[in-house]
C-alpha cells in the first residue's frame, strides 16, 4: 500500500467534517460565502509601482479566496509570485508590488466554503502609459481677419485616454512635461468664438488681431492623470492680418467647418452629446432645435454655443435634433440634422436576492433584467454555468426563474446570474442556505397593550425556525381562527374593528418538526374619539386671519389633546402668525401659501379623530415658473415661461409683466412686454452689446404677484454700430468766449459696443446733457455744430443732423438811462409804474440775444435780503410804443405789481440777453401807503367746551400799516352744509371767548386783521364743540356744584349751586389740621321729577393745616382729570400750637396780603402775568401733563365719568396769558354779553345759554 493514511485516522477526520457539517447546517449564524461588489471595473497602473485589487466576503465558516487571471488560477506559492504577490489577512484583496507589464489581463477572486464559491465581478488591469508627440517643425499660418482658422492636433496614443487642451507658450518658457500640476500653464480660452473638435483640434471661427498672441506658440497639449505627465507638440504660430484699405475685417457669410457624428446613440440615464462649429464675420448666431418638439429642461446648449446637451436621456429623447448657423452679412441659413437613437444598459426588474430556507421548503430565485437590446440571462452554480452542473431532480430553471423543491441540507449554494447586451452588463451573486432549526418566538405580544375600539391592531408573535413554524392563537382556552382574527405568515395575530368584548389575555404557540415556544399578554380596549365640531370652510383675502375651530369627544379614562396639520403635515407654532388654543387655530396675515387643507385631529394617545377644512386664500398669483430663452437674437429675444392654473389663488388671470435687467443697471427692472393672461412667452426688443436677465410676473383682479426666478441662461447680444445720433444737440450762451455745445447723453444701453464716443464737428458761419466746451475768445457767433455717436464698429448709418448755434453772451454793453416813476401813474400800496430810455438791442450791443428788462426793487437798507426782480420781456416793445405815440415821448414803460406795502423802497432797471444782465440805471427812490395786512400767522382754539371756544392768533405776517384790529367770525356746519358767516364786533386784542355755539356741532371760525384802508386776507380754523353725555338718553351736567365731607364722616355738605364757565369754586369754613374728601357733582332736570338725574365723580382727599379758623379751599373743576386721592399729612398738635409756627404762618399770611395787593395794582394799570401762576391759584396744574385739547371727535367733557370740557394744545400755547382775558374775567360774566371781553358773544346766538357745568374730578390749593 502507499503512504495513506491510516483507516482509523481516515473515519476520524471524515467524522469531524461530517460533524462540522452538520453543525453548520443547524446554526443561523452558519452562512454561505458572499463578495462585495467592486468599485471600478478598469484599474490602471504604472510599472514597478503598486497594484491592489480588493476581495472581501462575508461567510461562515470563514471564506477561502482564490484569484484568476485570464482564466487561469494565479499560484501564490510560485517562487516568482510570492515574492511580488500576496493576500491581504483575514479578506481576500490581492497586493501585486513592483508592477510590471505581464501583470496585464482580466482578474476575477473566487471565495469558497463549504457552501458553495462566490465569484466577484472581472476587472480590467492595464498598464498606464502615454507615448509622446512626433516631432514636427513649427508651422507658421497667416489668418486672414474676419475669417475663420483650424490649428490642427494629432494627440499621442494613451492609456487611459489623454485629455488635449491647447496653450500659449512664449519663447524661452520652461518645458513643462513632466510637471504634474496645470498651474503655471496659459491656456487658451475657449469660447463662442474660440473652440475644439473632439479630436483636438482647434477651430478659430473669426479671427481678430489678438489672435496671434503677440507672436507666442498655439501648443498643442495631452494631459494623462495616471501617469501624471503633460505632453507637448504640433507648435503654431498664427500671424492675422486684413485686406490693404480695409478699416475693418469684410463682411463673411456663415459657414459650417466642423460637426459630430450626424447619427447618435444616447444611453439611457446617460448625457448624449451634438456639436457643430459656424465660423463668420460677423460672429455665427448658432441656434439648437428639435425637430416636431419642443426643447425639455434637461436639452441644454452650452454657454459657448456650439455644443448641445441631453442630461439624463430618456426614450422618448429619440429623434431629430438641428443645428442652425447665421449671421447679419447674408440671409443665408445652415443647417445638420442629427440622428438620437436610444438604448439602455441592462437594468434589474426583480434583482436576485439571497435566500435563507429550511429543510423541506422550497426557494425561488427571480433574475429579471430590462434594456434595449433585450438583454440575455446566463445562470451559474457556484461560479460553473447551470448547464454543466449535474441535473438535480428538485432544482428547475424556466424562463428566468430558478426553483428549488423540498430542499435538503446538502441544497446549500452560491448561485450567479449574469444579464448583458451590447451596451454593457450586470452581474449577481447570490447564496441559498439551508437550515434545520426549532421554532422561537422571537418578539413576543406586549405585556399589556390598550387601544380604542374600532381599530385593526396587531399582537405581535414574531416566531423563527427552519422549517417555518406554524403559529396558533388563543384568546384565554379559544383558539382564535377566522373572521375578525387572522395569523400573519410572520405569526402575528390581526384582530380587526376591536370592541370592549376584545379585553382579556392573549397567548400564542409556534412549533415545527425541531420544537416549539409560547408567549404572552394582555389587551385592553377604550372608547373611540370623535370630533363632534368641525372646521368650516374659508374663503378669505390675503391680509386677514383665518379662524377654525374644532371640538370633541374620547374615552373618560384619557386625556384629549388637538393638533393641527397643514396638508398632512403637523403646524408648528414657531411661526409668529400661526397660534394654536387647543381646538382652535388662527393664522394671521394670510397669504397665498396658507391655501391648503387644514386637519384638526383630536388624540387621546390610542387613536384619534380627524375633520378637515379648507382654506382658499385669494391673493396676487404665484410666480410663473421654469424661465427660459426659447431664443436670443440681436435686436430681441423669446421668453417662455410656466404658469398653471392653481397658481392664480383664486382671482382670474389677467395679465403678465416681462421685465428685464441689464449688465449696465442690474438693480433695475425694466418692463419689456405685457403679453395676455393665455400668453406663455413673448418676444421683448434689444440692443446690442448688452448683457440681459428676465423675469416674469403674474397679474390678477387681487395684485401684481411676486416675480419668478431669473432665466438661468443669460442672453447677450453682439456688438454693432449705434442705433441713432445723440438728441437735442444745441449751444448754451452761458460761458463768454467759449463754444459751449451741449445734448442729451446717450444711455450705455445704446452704445451698442465698446470704446464708445462723441465725435464733435464746428465751423463757423458766414434732461441730462452732454457737454463740450470750446475757446474760441469770439462773442456770440453763429456755428454749424455736428454731434456724431460711435463706437468701436463704426457710426450710425443714419446721417447726423447739422445745427446751427452760437458762442457765448457777454453782459451788454448798454444801460437803460433816465430811470423814473411814470408820472402818469399812481403809486399804490401795492403797485407802481416806471419808464425809462430804451437801449440800442443790437446784437454788438446786447453782446448776444436781447430778451428784455428786468425792474429791480427792495426795502430800503435792505437790498440783500428783499431784492426782487420783474422781468419786462421783448413782447412789451408794441405796448409800449403805443404807449409812447399816446404820451409823445420815446420812453418805455412798464407797471409793477405786489410791492410792499407802507416802506421805502428803491428800485433800477438793467437791460438782458439770455445769460447776462446789464450794469443797473440810476436809483429811484420812493414810499407805498398803507395797505391790508395779510393773513394772521396762526389761528387756535386753546380751550374748547360744548358751547364755546377760546380763541388765539398771531400777529399778520406782512403788517402792511398800523393794525387796528380784528375781526372774528364763523360759519357752522351741517352734515354737507355750511352755514351763513355770523361776524362780530371788531376788536384790538388777539384772543376772543367764543360762546352761544351749539353743542356736538362743526364751525369754521375767521380771523381777518384791520389797517385803517380795510380788511386783510382771513385764516380758516375748522374745529367741533363738544357732545354734552347722557344717561339713558337724557343729557346730563347742565349744573354742578362741589360736595366735601370731614374724612372721619358720612355725610356730603354742599357749596351753594352756581352757574360756572371757570369751572371753580371756593370752600369756606373748615377746620384746621383736619382732612377733608371732595367731589363734584352734576345734574339735570328737576329734583323729584322723572327727568332728573344725578352723577358724581371720584372724590379727592386733601388736609388743612392750622393757621386759622377761616380756609378757603379753591376746587378747579377739570372733567378731565382723575383724582389722585392724594392725602396731605396732617400736622402734629405739639407742632401746631407751637409759638414759633404760628409765627411763621403769621409772616407768610402778610406776605400774601402784600402781593395780593401789588397784583391788584399791576392788573389795574393794565400789566400781563403768567397764567399758570394765576392757574395755580385756582387749584389747576397747567404742567400736570393733560391734555386739554385734541381731536374735536372727542364726546363733550362736561359729564359725569367724562374729560377735558376744553382743550389746550401746549405746542401752540402762548407762554404768557392777557390778564384781562384770563378765564377768571369770565367767571362772573353773563355768557349772554360780549365787549373786548364779552361783547362777541351776544353777536351769536341766545342770551344767557348757559354752559354745562363740568363735574368729575377737582384740584385743590390750600
Amino acid at each position: 500500500m502507499g503512504s495513506g493514511l491510516p483507516p482509523a485516522l481516515v473515519l476520524v477526520v471524515l467524522s469531524t467534517g461530517l460533524a462540522l457539517a452538520t453543525e453548520s447546517l443547524s446554526n443561523p449564524a452558519s452562512k454561505p460565502p458572499s463578495v462585495a461588489r467592486a468599485t471600478k471595473r478598469n484599474v490602471y497602473y504604472l510599472a514597478e509601482e503598486k497594484i491592489e485589487l480588493d476581495c472581501i466576503a462575508e461567510g461562515s465558516p470563514e471564506p477561502v479566496y482564490r484569484w484568476f487571471r485570464n482564466g487561469v488560477q494565479l499560484n501564490l506559492s510560485t517562487t516568482e509570485n510570492k515574492a511580488r504577490m500576496t493576500l491581504q489577512s483575514n479578506v481576500g484583496t490581492l497586493v501585486i508590488d513592483q508592477a510590471r507589464t505581464t501583470d496585464e489581463g482580466v482578474y476575477q477572486c473566487v471565495a469558497e466554503n463549504i457552501f458553495g464559491k462566490s465569484l466577484s465581478i472581472k476587472r480590467n488591469v492595464q498598464l498606464a502609459r502615454m507615448d509622446p508627440f512626433s516631432t514636427t517643425e513649427i508651422q507658421t499660418k497667416r489668418a486672414l481677419l474676419g475669417r475663420s482658422e483650424i490649428l490642427t492636433c494629432t494627440p499621442p496614443n494613451s492609456i487611459p485616454r489623454a485629455k488635449i487642451s491647447w496653450i500659449i507658450v512664449s519663447e524661452g518658457d520652461t518645458d513643462y512635461r513632466d510637471e504634474e500640476s496645470e498651474e503655471g500653464f496659459n491656456f487658451v480660452n475657449l469660447d463662442n468664438r474660440i473652440t475644439m473638435d473632439w479630436k483636438g483640434n482647434l477651430y478659430i471661427t473669426n479671427v481678430k488681431q489678438e489672435d496671434g498672441q503677440d507672436g507666442d506658440k498655439y501648443v498643442c497639449m495631452a494631459n494623462n492623470k495616471i501617469v501624471r505627465s503633460f505632453n507637448q507638440g504640433e507648435d503654431k504660430i498664427l500671424e492675422p492680418f486684413g485686406n490693404p484699405g480695409e478699416k475693418e475685417p469684410a463682411d463673411e457669410p456663415v459657414s459650417l467647418l466642423w460637426h459630430s457624428e450626424l447619427k447618435v446613440l444616447g444611453l439611457v440615464g446617460k448625457t448624449a452629446k451634438f456639436k457643430c462649429i459656424f465660423a463668420g464675420n460677423p460672429q455665427a448666431k448658432i441656434v439648437w432645435k428639435r425637430k416636431g418638439k419642443e426643447l425639455n429642461s434637461r436639452m441644454k446648449q452650452n454657454k459657448d454655443m456650439f455644443d448641445f446637451e441631453i442630461k439624463r436621456v430618456k426614450y422618448e429623447d429619440a429623434g431629430e435634433y438641428v443645428c442652425e448657423g447665421s449671421n447679419s452679412a447674408h440671409d443665408k441659413v445652415i443647417r445638420r440634422t442629427f440622428v438620437l437613437t436610444v438604448e439602455a444598459r441592462p437594468k434589474w426588474v426583480v434583482e436576485p436576492r439571497d435566500l435563507t430556507k429550511g429543510v423541506e421548503e422550497n426557494a425561488e430565485f427571480l433574475c429579471e433584467a430590462k434594456g434595449n437590446p433585450e438583454p440575455t440571462i446566463q445562470w451559474y452554480i457556484n461560479g460553473n454555468q447551470i448547464e454543466l452542473e449535474p441535473d438535480n431532480p428538485r432544482r428547475k430553471l424556466v424562463g428566468n426563474k430558478l426553483t428549488f423543491t423540498n430542499l435538503s441540507k446538502s441544497d446549500s449554494q452560491v448561485i450567479q446570474c449574469n444579464a448583458t447586451n451590447k451596451n454593457g452588463f450586470i452581474w449577481a451573486d447570490i447564496f441559498l442556505h439551508v437550515l434545520a432549526i426549532p421554532a422561537n418566538v422571537d418578539r413576543e405580544p406586549l405585556p399589556r397593550l390598550k387601544v380604542a375600539e374600532g381599530q385593526t391592531i396587531t399582537l405581535t408573535c414574531e416566531s423563527s425556525g427552519k422549517p417555518k413554524p406554524t403559529v396558533k392563537w388563543f384568546k384565554g382556552n379559544q383558539r382564535l381562527t377566522g373572521d375578525r382574527h387572522v395569523v400573519q405568515d410572520n405569526g402575528d395575530l390581526l384582530i380587526m374593528n376591536v370592541n370592549h368584548k376584545d379585553t382579556g389575555n392573549y397567548k400564542c404557540y409556534a412549533s415545527n418538526r425541531f420544537g416549539k415556544d409560547e408567549a404572552n399578554g394582555t389587551l385592553t380596549v377604550r372608547k373611540k374619539t370623535k370630533i363632534d365640531s368641525i372646521p368650516l370652510d374659508l374663503e378669505l383675502i390675503y391680509g386677514n386671519e383665518a379662524t377654525f375651530t374644532c371640538g370633541a369627544i374620547t374615552d373618560p379614562h384619557e386625556t384629549l389633546e388637538y393638533i393641527w396639520l397643514r396638508d398632512g403635515v403637523r403646524i408648528e407654532e414657531d411661526d409668529p402668525r400661526v397660534s394654536i388654543n387647543d381646538g382652535i387655530l388662527t393664522i394671521i396675515d394670510i397669504n397665498s401659501k396658507d391655501t391648503a387643507n387644514y386637519t384638526c385631529m383630536a388624540s387621546n394617545g390610542l387613536d384619534n379623530a380627524t375633520a378637515t377644512a379648507k382654506l382658499q386664500v385669494k391673493a396676487p398669483p404665484d410666480p410663473p415658473y421654469n424661465v427660459s430663452l426659447r431664443q436670443c437674437y440681436a435686436n430681441d429675444a423669446i421668453l417662455k415661461w410656466q404658469f398653471d392654473k392653481n397658481q392664480e389663488n383664486f382671482s382670474p388671470l389677467q395679465s403678465f409683466i416681462v421685465e428685464y435687467n441689464t449688465s449696465f443697471n442690474p438693480d433695475n427692472w425694466v418692463t419689456g412686454a405685457r403679453p395676455s393672461a393665455d400668453s406663455r412667452e413673448a418676444k421683448i426688443k434689444l440692443s446690442l452689446w448688452v448683457r440681459y436677465n428676465f423675469r416674469v410676473k403674474a397679474i390678477n383682479e387681487i395684485g401684481v404677484g411676486k416675480p419668478s426666478a431669473i432665466n438661468p441662461s443669460e442672453c447677450k447680444t453682439p456688438q454693432g454700430r449705434p442705433d441713432r445720433h445723440p438728441r437735442k444737440v444745441q449751444t448754451v450762451g452761458d460761458k463768454t468766449n467759449y463754444l459751449v455745445v451741449e445734448w442729451e447723453t446717450m444711455p450705455q444701453i445704446e452704445h451698442n459696443a465698446p470704446d464708445f464716443f462723441y465725435n464733435i464737428s464746428v465751423r463757423e458761419k458766414d434732461g441730462d446733457m452732454g457737454r463740450k466746451e470750446i475757446f474760441i475768445n469770439k462773442t456770440y457767433k453763429p456755428y454749424y455744430i455736428i454731434v456724431r455717436a460711435q463706437n468701436v464698429v463704426g457710426q450710425p448709418y443714419n446721417k447726423a443732423q447739422e445745427i446751427l448755434g452760437h458762442s457765448g453772451e457777454a453782459a451788454p454793453t448798454v444801460v437803460p438811462g433816465n430811470f423814473e416813476l411814470d408820472p402818469d401813474k399812481n403809486v399804490t400800496a401795492t403797485s407802481a409804474g416806471f419808464r425809462w430810455d430804451p437801449v440800442n438791442t443790437s446784437t454788438e450791443s446786447m453782446q448776444g440775444e436781447y430778451k428784455g428788462y428786468k425792474i429791480r426793487y427792495w426795502k430800503k437798507d435792505q437790498k440783500e435780503t428783499t431784492m426782487h426782480e420783474v422781468f419786462i420781456p421783448d413782447s412789451v416793445k408794441e405796448d409800449s410804443r403805443r404807449k409812447r405815440r399816446q404820451a409823445d415821448d420815446d420812453k418805455m414803460r412798464a407797471e409793477v405789481r405786489n410791492l410792499p406795502s407802507y416802506a421805502e423802497i428803491e428800485s433800477d432797471v438793467v437791460v438782458v440777453n439770455n445769460y447776462f444782465s446789464s450794469n443797473g440805471s440810476n436809483i429811484v427812490n420812493f414810499s407805498t401807503p398803507e395797505g391790508v395786512p395779510s393773513a394772521v400767522e396762526y389761528l387756535d382754539a386753546l380751550y374748547r367746551g360744548s358751547t364755546h371756544f377760546l380763541l388765539e392768533w398771531g400777529e399778520p405776517k406782512e403788517p402792511n400799516g398800523n393794525v387796528t384790529g380784528y375781526k372774528v367770525g364763523y360759519k357752522k356746519i351741517q352734515g354737507l352744509e355750511i352755514g351763513e358767516l355770523e361776524v362780530g364786533k371788531t376788536v384790538t386784542k388777539r384772543r376772543v371767548f367764543l360762546g352761544g355755539l351749539t353743542p356736538d356741532t362743526a364751525y369754521r371760525v375767521y380771523v381777518w386783521g384791520l389797517t385803517q384802508e380795510g380788511q386783510g386776507g382771513g385764516v380758516l380754523h375748522r374745529r367741533a364743540t363738544w357732545r354734552i353725555p347722557d344717561i339713558e338718553g337724557r343729557p346730563v351736567g347742565a349744573r354742578s356744584f362741589l360736595q366735601y365731607r370731614q374724612l372721619t364722616k358720612n355725610d356730603w355738605d354742599s357749596v351753594a349751586e352756581e352757574e360756572h364757565e371757570d369751572f371753580w369754586q371756593e370752600i369756606e369754613g373748615l377746620k384746621e389740621a383736619t382732612p377733608y374728601k371732595v367731589r363734584v357733582v352734576t345734574k339735570t332736570g328737576q329734583y323729584g321729577t322723572e327727568s332728573y338725574q344725578e352723577a358724581a365723580s371720584d372724590p379727592r382727599t386733601f388736609t388743612t393745616t392750622g393757621v386759622d379758623t377761616f380756609f378757603p379751599v379753591f376746587a378747579y373743576l377739570n372733567a378731565n382729570e382723575t383724582a389722585n386721592n392724594s392725602t396731605g399729612a396732617a400736622k402734629k398738635a405739639n407742632v401746631l400750637s407751637a409759638g414759633w409756627f404760628i409765627g411763621m404762618m403769621v409772616a407768610i399770611a402778610i406776605l400774601l396780603l402784600i402781593l395780593i395787593i401789588v397784583c391788584i395794582i399791576k392788573r389795574n394799570r393794565g400789566d400781563k402775568y403768567h397764567v399758570q401762576e394765576k392757574e395755580r391759584l385756582r387749584g389747576s396744574n397747567p404742567d400736570d401733563g393733560q391734555d386739554h385739547f385734541n381731536e374735536y371727535a372727542k364726546s363733550d367733557e362736561n359729564g359725569v365719568g367724562q374729560s377735558n370740557s376744553f382743550e389746550n394744545n401746549p405746542e401752540k400755547m402762548p407762554l404768557e396769558y392777557d390778564e384781562t382775558d384770563s378765564m377768571e374775567d369770565y367767571g362772573d360774566v353773563d355768557p349772554g354779553k360780549f365787549n373786548e371781553d364779552g361783547s362777541f358773544i351776544g353777536q351769536y346766538g341766545v342770551q344767557k345759554s348757559p354752559e354745562p357745568a363740568n363735574a368729575s374730578a377737582m384740584s385743590t390749593l390750600v
